[in-house]
């Protein structure tokens, strides 16, 4: 009768593959977004442009910001 409750000695090694298999997939997930990420950006140009109001422009200076709110 006891033998149906019998499973016998616990494991000495654990299966280490569903872990490593996971780790490996979101480090090659990572790896393929910052690839794609670099890849969309090296076409793009990286020149700051500013924009300086002329002396003869006609628009009004920006109100200063005094940081409370309405």
């Amino acid at each position: 009768m006891d033998d149906r409750y019998d499973y016998g000695p616990p494991e000495r090694r654990a299966a280490t593959g569903l872990p490593l298999g996971i780790m490996l997939l979101s480090m090659l997930a990572i790896a393929v977004y910052l690839l794609a990420g670099a890849a969309l950006l090296d076409g793009r140009s990286r020149d700051v442009a500013a924009y300086v109001a002329r002396a003869g422009d006609e628009s009004p200076p920006a109100a200063p910001d005094s940081g409370r709110r309405p």
